[in-house]
């Protein structure tokens, strides 16, 4: 593993154990919905869903993932 990976999912996983801490009481269908939006504005360092949307890059259209978060 090179540096680059190590660090990814050290961050990775301290984003997951930081969700986790702040989505508890909430079903698992809102715990995914608050990891992935920390993700993406972490990763699109922006608030808007286009871009948080954008950085998931998910298989299914913009439109309708914006419309799912």
């Amino acid at each position: 593993m090179s540096g680059n990976t190590k660090t990814a999912a050290r961050l990775r996983g301290q984003l997951s154990q930081y969700s986790g801490i702040i989505s508890k009481g909430f079903g698992k269908a809102k715990q995914g919905l608050i990891q992935e939006v920390l993700y993406g504005i972490q990763a699109a360092k922006d608030v808007k869903l286009s871009d948080i949307a954008r950085t998931l890059k998910e298989q299914e259209a913009l439109i309708k993932l914006e419309d799912r978060l």
